[in-house]
């Protein structure tokens, strides 16, 4: 997918995408969560039939310039926000907590959710 890349923009797709979605009739009037809702399937639709077309298989990467032992990852985001927690995490600035049981001092047992630690405001 590097190769391919770079003989075209993203930004044209993203364009492109977001022109279609656009010029559905009623796309102004429906609400945040509605359009996140609607670009998340069509953005998975998109690229499910890209793979089928070419012959990808999820988790399997297609990357031709990295040692055996190298690891790639390919990531989207939809959102400064999105972008910035993807940023954070490649540079270790933000730390992901699984979740998991505690015992309070009282001894309680109390369940911790899945969470994010950003070092970043931390320090």
């Amino acid at each position: 997918m590097a190769t391919i890349m770079s003989s075209f923009s993203l930004r044209s797709i993203k364009n492109a995408l977001s022109q279609s979605l656009e010029s559905l009739p009623n796309w102004n009037s429906l609400k945040p969560l509605e359009k996140g809702t609607i670009i998340d399937k069509s953005f998975k639709n998109i690229m499910k039939d890209l793979m089928k077309q070419f012959g990808m298989k999820p988790g399997v990467d297609y990357v031709d310039n990295l040692n055996d032992n190298e690891q790639c990852a390919d990531f989207v985001a939809l959102s400064r926000k999105a972008d910035d927690l993807l940023i954070g995490l490649l540079e270790g600035k933000i730390v992901p907590i699984s979740s998991h049981s505690r015992i309070s001092k009282l001894g309680n047992t109390y369940t911790v959710k899945a969470h994010f630690r950003d070092l970043r405001k931390a320090s």
